[in-house]
């Protein structure tokens, strides 16, 4: 089976959408044999700046999704796309929308347009036109496609509720881990979390986006535990270079950015997470955030809310999951109540690392996506 790879990326460098399309692009090809289609530009014409400045004033237009752009795509892909592709993949939906072509398209995202209206910021306060292009680029490459696979059941109903598209042709794929394999075996995770510090409640918060990730209720729950619960516990942030929120205590240590694109930044950042007892990202919007993924590969347990796409991959038996906008005391509770059980807390631990070997790591991933494929 030959796939064509398509993404609007300059390449499928790791340093893009944190090393998704990479990993997922190197998975791929220990399945199939990939060609790939970056770096698509985005050509403007005259009616397009015309476009966004009438529209460009108090509410916000973007020219990604309109059919000047999409269609521009299209026509960048045709001069590219080899006979001998069987079918055309991407992880945007944009890039095939208004692609016209008799090979298969299939689609493996996080999201729908629809879902992300007034959900992130960046889709907040948008123009009308703005809203009307984005819908219609996504109903287009919905309509279109012969596979619709999301990372989550939140995408995959917003695809049948809002788009009102087939059942049949979605699927539900929960994205893997964007570190390098591992190769550890269960006796290797009992080490690490053996390891792990007894006396000091560890928390990792790992994200560039501080609000909506939830930073400050981190920082919260984390001082509850220490000066309201007596549970001596540090909170390490990676992810924030310029931490903006006065003078913290000394068990809130910041590392800033840490970059996955070398060998000493992914040793950086594993180190953090083997030595954590949890993951705490207590989202306030989240679509498929793959470092639960990642921390869980190291028998990691998550804590989070049950926003967006989250519950397709944190539950009570990976880790702890709370109703989203619960105040930051009651997820002290909660830590403190399974660090304090060190039975409870390794069940979660093994579970967590069963998980990603089971179900959150790209092979595993990428083999079903391939099996859909090969359906087709």
């Amino acid at each position: 089976m030959n796939i064509t790879y398509i993404t609007n990326f300059p390449s499928i460098d790791v340093k893009y959408w944190s090393g998704l399309v990479y990993y997922m692009a190197k998975s791929l090809e220990r399945e199939v044999a990939v060609e790939y289609i970056t770096g698509l530009e985005e050509k403007w014409p005259l009616s397009l700046k015309f476009k966004n400045k009438i529209y460009g004033g108090s509410k916000i237009y973007r020219a990604d999704r309109s059919p000047e752009i999409c269609k521009g795509y299209a026509r960048q892909i045709l001069q590219q796309l080899k006979q001998s592709t069987d079918i055309v993949f991407s992880p945007s939906t944009t890039v095939l929308s208004y692609l016209d072509t008799n090979k298969p398209k299939v689609i493996y995202t996080d999201a729908t347009f629809a879902s992300m209206i007034n959900y992130y910021n960046y889709f907040t306060n948008l123009s009308t036109q703005y809203i009307r292009e984005g819908m219609k680029t996504e109903q287009l490459s919905l309509d279109s496609c012969r596979l619709a696979i999301f990372s989550s059941q939140w995408a995959a109903d917003s695809a049948i509720r809002d788009y009102n598209t087939d059942p049949s042709k979605v699927r539900i794929v929960p994205f893997g881990a964007n570190l390098p394999p591992q190769h550890l075996a269960l006796e290797d995770i009992r080490e690490i979390v053996k390891k792990r510090d007894s006396h000091i409640c560890k928390l990792l918060f790992l994200g560039v986006e501080w609000h909506r990730k939830g930073g400050d209720i981190a920082i919260e729950a984390v001082k509850y535990l220490n000066e309201k619960l007596n549970l001596p516990a540090e909170l390490h942030i990676v992810g924030i270079d310029d931490l903006s929120v006065g003078d913290l205590p000394p068990y809130i240590i910041n590392h800033g950015r840490i970059s996955k694109g070398t060998p000493e930044g992914v040793k950086k950042i594993e180190d953090l997470i083997t030595q954590s007892h949890f993951l705490f990202i207590p989202s306030r919007a989240d679509c498929t955030p793959v470092v639960f993924s990642e921390a869980m590969s190291y028998g990691v347990p998550c804590i989070s809310s049950d926003t967006g796409g989250i519950p397709s991959i944190l539950n009570e038996g990976n880790g702890i999951i709370l109703q989203s906008g619960i105040a930051p005391e009651e997820y002290a509770k909660q830590i403190y109540e399974v660090f304090i059980d060190n039975k409870r807390y390794n069940e979660l631990t093994l579970s967590a690392f069963n998980d990603y070997e089971t179900r959150l790591n790209w092979d595993v991933a990428m083999n079903k996506v391939v099996k859909y494929m090969g359906e087709l």
